[in-house]
């Protein structure tokens, strides 16, 4: 009683596997075998055990390798067991959605061919399709469960594929406004500005007040990769505070570069992104430093 005692409290909070229970229970017969050696030398059944157990080492080692294997197995079979299968709706309507898609591209191909290779009539062509083909697709991505992921609210990912179909409709309008003869600059951004403008500040509040929708095997590798990084920032509001900086800065360098590409040219507006590089720099050094100061006051 007293061996199985202690082996069954050594190995506490350690997952059961049958590696792990065949592990213990040889510890047992060689910790039983050790003490009637020792008894047999006059020892008494404490001082036995006693020695018998300082002579075993750490042991702990081995029961460690034994559950980390049984996690990459379980894992494993987490990623290759786990894969949702799609429903014949869904399947039809990502057809149906690449369908168009891909339809609308071959429009546009053939009217630009036909019309002496002309953008605007091309690109206006293609709008009737991305539109629907990407609001469509964003909802279905959204609301589809995968290995990882379970399936976003449907009100939720409507509105969120409401906006890219604004954002594409703007886009897609700007552009072909920006290939007219005539083109007027003014035009191009009034097109941006009711568009593509309420479009990304819709999805990027939809980002920044989204839930988690992980499953719990990958929250559990989450807080296991926390662990392991512990210390690099000083917890998990102040790692979703840098997300939400970083986010926000390129939201706004993406529309400040759009802009300048329409107003000037696109050689002018590539440093915009030069300049949001630096501040991701900045907000890194800003976050480092908050974290050395917490740090140092502790």
């Amino acid at each position: 009683m007293m061996i199985q005692k202690y082996v069954d409290d050594l190995f506490q909070g350690y997952e059961s596997t049958p590696e792990l229970e065949d592990f213990k229970e040889e510890i047992a017969m060689n910790l039983k075998d050790r003490m009637q050696d020792l008894e047999k030398e006059g020892k008494s059944a404490e001082e036995a055990f006693a020695e018998a157990v300082s002579e075993l080492g750490d042991i702990t080692a081995i029961a460690d390798d034994l559950s980390r294997e049984k996690r990459k197995e379980i894992i494993g079979k987490m990623y290759v067991d786990t894969t949702p299968k799609l429903s014949a709706g869904y399947a039809i309507g990502y057809t149906a959605a690449a369908g168009v898609l891909l339809f609308g591209i071959i429009t546009s191909l053939i009217t630009y061919f036909t019309t002496g290779n002309n953008l605007f009539i091309a690109i206006s062509s293609f709008l009737p399709f991305v539109v629907p083909a990407g609001a469509a697709l964003t909802f279905l991505g959204l609301t589809t469960e995968t290995k990882t992921k379970y399936p976003m609210n449907w009100k939720r990912a409507l509105i969120y594929g409401l906006a890219v179909g604004i954002i594409l409709f703007g886009i897609t309008l700007s552009s072909s406004q920006y290939f007219m003869d005539n083109k007027q600059p003014a035009a191009i951004l009034g097109v941006l500005i009711p568009f593509v403008l309420p479009g990304v500040l819709v999805t990027a509040f939809l980002i920044l007040t989204e839930k988690k929708r992980f499953k719990p095997w990958v929250m559990q590798e989450q807080a296991r990769y926390q662990e392991a990084y512990a210390g690099y920032y000083e917890d998990t509001e102040q790692m979703a505070k840098r997300g939400m900086l970083s986010g926000a800065l390129w939201i706004g360098a993406f529309g400040v570069f759009i802009i300048l590409w329409i107003l000037t040219n696109v050689l002018y507006a590539l440093p915009v992104f030069l300049f949001a590089i630096a501040g991701e720099l900045l907000i890194e050094y800003r976050m480092m430093s908050k974290r050395k100061r917490n740090s140092v006051s502790k």
